[in-house]
């Protein structure tokens, strides 16, 4: 028997070939939709899971206020990791790890191959007790044993080594040390925060050789006997601190503190500066609701289509009743059509994700793949999903037509009877709801990406180059500027210690007037006198620093030498003093002493997504591990070139490698650039879907009110009229829709915008843009079926009546 209706309903689906194919289509799209989604979705829920211990692994994060003011930050000093190993049982190993990139790129040179390198990470010989990365060369227990040992990954052999076996071999890093290959490893998964080229030994380091408490450059990594012994771990890490640091921390309300965060929360649910850009846990969600949504459009839209074809399978209905199908008998032979439809629409979404997925992975910036074989969850999911849709979206069209007593099919009541209005109108409701609310977060999203794009910063990051510096290039540096800089396309050449656009130097500052032992936790960056001019920062009071005040620091001992400091405005409204009440006054940060020369006005030198702190600019040559070139906008490969030619002259201990600060500032905000563009593709996917059951739904209300358009038509009805009376109801359904999704599209923005300290106004004008934009969609829609219908002879509508 159930065999013969899935024969009967493949029979019924090849007669009505077109709306056939649409049911399919939609449900495909909707379902490879939601397949696209959930892959995204497993990859951000599966960062570092693949690390066996990763439920007992955490990370150490430094906490720390002084003189009232305060941090958080991921790295922490070397004494840490020893002192829980040995006062803390329920530590079982741990892990330092040291990324040198945090300062500046490193030049590692095989023969006559020079790179420059930013992902060379250093760490303890226990790497390999905490993390599951595969060695495929190399004893994970020897490998990082001995100083100047390193591992690399298979990309990274290959890069320098081709198909030569690199184990045995020397690289030079930094033209000062001499690094012994001692291992090959698996590239590292997408899924890992920890991301690396080259991982040497931290016994390499001069760091390693004393464990000290008051130089946090490091991360720590500690691995529990147990995971329910995180409090005993955060318990006994105080009890450490708190003595270790009693005598140096005296003031009230000072103090040190290590804190954890779980491996498996460090991508998605840190909202640490040294983690962004990283994941979002918000994204997990918005994704999650979006498949939903989507899924239920394409089901939504199933149903309206398959009621829409009900009123021509009337007849069929009304003869087999007749014949004595009974009532349960009709519903499964419905049933086994709706499941039938869905099948073939999962085969064809299975198709379509896989043809998508090289798409998508260059949307989102993924390495997705759709192998159900290997994903067990996915194939589970794809297997009930489409069951329980085709149960749900093929429940009502089969519960309706079933239902009808033989005389009411035979008479045309069905065309007459109300039946299902109500639901409909409810299904249109949602659907368009689902529509404005999509619109209305789409244009909210882009807003924000365009806010971003085209904030103030505060200094010109357009045609800036920054190019890596070492103790060699430094010395030489001025010669380079004056072979460059008579070239009419270079403006200026400025040093500086890090990049502006991430400024993560933390000190901590006194300033005469302050009360004794009081102090202010800042962001400081070594400049010279032509890093204001050349990135175009506004003074708001004094001077800025003059050439005579570097010469005077390079020649004077550091610990002696007296400074000029430049603070943005930030920090003097925190230090209480006004912009001009600061000039002059002596400063001591961190052992530097000199004075206040000038305040800036302030400028992001982290993400939005943070509020601007108090930031300190000084002199200390021997700490500029960057130069900034400012360049003209005309002729910038020839430019590029000229720099290539002088550079290679003077430096050929190191490549010519640069960055534009436009990049590096739109790196910051990569996930969000992603994730709208997502969000953006797949709204439009789902107004599609709810258009397609929209059209659905005018073609069944055009069939059952058929007569009254014939009668209309023959007493002087014009098409205006008609489709007035057919869109008259749809547009008060869609207005019910608008006004619904509106509040719901609004909080959902806000809390989206949470994540920003610094975002564009939501306003009126997108929810307006919004309402239009689905009114006109479903106006769109519904015009063709509706002209269609008045447009008809009325001879050729009442000729069955």
């Amino acid at each position: 028997m159930l065999k013969n209706y899935f024969k009967t309903a493949l029979r019924n689906l090849l007669k009505h070939r077109v709306i056939s194919m649409i049911n399919i289509l939609g449900l495909s799209v909707g379902f490879t939709c939601c397949i696209l989604l959930v892959l995204f979705i497993q990859q951000e829920l599966s960062y570092d899971k693949f690390h066996t211990q990763y439920d007992k692994i955490y990370r150490a994060n430094l906490v720390y206020n002084f003189g009232g003011s305060g941090s958080t930050g991921i790295t922490t000093p070397t004494a840490l990791l020893p002192a829980l190993l040995r006062e803390v049982p329920e530590a079982k190993t741990g892990v330092r790890i040291f990324n040198s990139g945090n300062f500046r790129p490193l030049v590692v040179k095989y023969q006559d191959q020079l790179f420059q390198e930013s992902r060379f990470f250093y760490a303890d010989s226990t790497f390999f007790e905490v993390f599951d990365f595969d060695l495929v060369k190399g004893d994970p227990k020897q490998a990082l044993k001995n100083p100047e040992s390193v591992i690399l990954t298979q990309s990274t052999a290959e890069k320098y080594f081709g198909s030569t076996d690199p184990v045995g071999k020397t690289i030079r890093v930094d033209n000062r040390t001499d690094f012994l290959v001692t291992g090959v490893m698996q590239n590292l998964p997408f899924n890992s925060h920890l991301q690396f080229d080259f991982l040497a030994s931290f016994n390499s380091l001069r760091a390693s050789k004393n464990e000290i408490w008051w130089s946090a450059n490091y991360y720590t990594y500690v691995v529990l006997n147990n995971k329910d012994n995180f409090q005993a771990l955060q318990t006994k890490t105080d009890q450490i601190t708190n003595r270790v640091f009693k005598d140096e921390i005296a003031a009230e309300g000072d103090f040190v503190r290590y804190e954890y965060t779980p491996l498996s929360d460090i991508h998605l649910k840190s909202e640490l500066k040294e983690d962004i850009p990283g994941g979002n846990i918000r994204h997990v969600y918005i994704f999650s609701v979006i498949a939903f949504l989507i899924i239920a459009v394409a089901s939504i839209n199933y149903m309206n289509l398959s009621t829409a074809r009900s009123v021509d399978r009337i007849g069929e209905v009304g003869l087999r009743k007749v014949f004595g199908a009974l009532r349960g008998n009709l519903f499964l032979q419905f049933m086994s059509e709706a499941i039938l439809v869905t099948f073939f629409a999962t085969l064809l979404s299975l198709v379509l994700a896989n043809l998508l997925m090289p798409y998508y992975n260059n949307l989102t910036g993924r390495y997705l793949s759709l192998n159900l074989a290997h994903n067990s969850y996915l194939l589970f999911g794809v297997i009930i999903s489409s069951f329980l849709v085709g149960l749900i979206s093929g429940c009502y069209p089969s519960l309706v037509l079933s239902a009808f007593k033989p005389s009411a099919f035979l008479k045309g009541g069905f065309k007459r009877s109300n039946s299902g209005v109500l639901l409909r109108k409810t299904l249109v409701v949602f659907q368009f709801g689902i529509s404005t609310f999509l619109i209305a977060a789409t244009l909210i999203i882009h807003k924000q990406l365009n806010f971003i794009q085209n904030k103030n910063l505060g200094y010109s990051k357009s045609q800036v180059m920054l190019l890596p510096l070492d103790r060699q290039v430094r010395k030489n540096l001025e010669v380079f500027k004056q072979s460059v800089i008579n070239n009419t396309n270079i403006i200026n050449l400025a040093r500086a210690g890090e990049s502006p656009v991430v400024i993560d130097g933390g000190y901590s500052i006194s300033i005469e007037g302050m009360d004794e032992g009081e102090s202010l936790n800042v962001n400081a960056m070594s400049i010279d006198h032509e890093f204001i001019k050349t990135l175009d920062i506004t003074l708001l009071a004094g001077e800025n620093i003059t050439e005579a005040d570097v010469i005077k620091v390079k020649s004077k001992v550091r610990e002696t030498v007296q400074r000029s400091f430049i603070l943005n405005e930030s920090c003097v409204k925190m230090l209480d003093f006004s912009n001009q009440e600061i000039i002059g006054r002596k400063v001591n940060m961190n052992g530097r002493l000199g004075v206040v020369k000038a305040v800036v006005k302030d400028f992001h030198f982290t993400s939005l997504h943070q509020k601007i702190g108090p930031l300190v600019l000084f002199i200390e040559p021997w700490d500029n591990n960057f130069a900034l070139v400012k360049v003209k906008p005309e002729n910038i490969s020839g430019t590029i070139a000229f720099m290539k030619d002088k550079w290679e002259l003077l430096f050929s201990h190191r490549p010519f490698n640069y960055e534009f600060l436009d990049d590096q500032f739109n790196q910051l905000y990569r996930s969000e650039k992603q994730i709208g563009q997502v969000f953006i593709a797949f709204a439009a996917i789902a107004i599609f879907i709810a258009c397609l059951g929209l059209f659905g739904l005018a073609s069944f209300i055009a069939r059952q009110r058929i007569k009254e358009i014939g009668i209309r038509k023959i007493v002087g009805a014009s098409v205006m009229n008609i489709l007035n009376l057919l869109a008259g109801n749809f547009v008060k359904l869609v207005v019910v829709a608008i006004i619904l999704a509106i509040p719901i599209a609004y909080l959902f923005i806000k809390i989206w915008l949470e994540d920003f300290s610094y975002k564009t106004s939501i306003g009126a004008s997108a929810f307006i843009l919004a309402g239009i934009t689905s009114l006109a969609i479903a106006l769109a829609t519904i015009s063709y079926q509706t002209i269609s219908a008045a447009n008809t002879n009325p001879a050729h509508l009442l000729r069955n009546e």
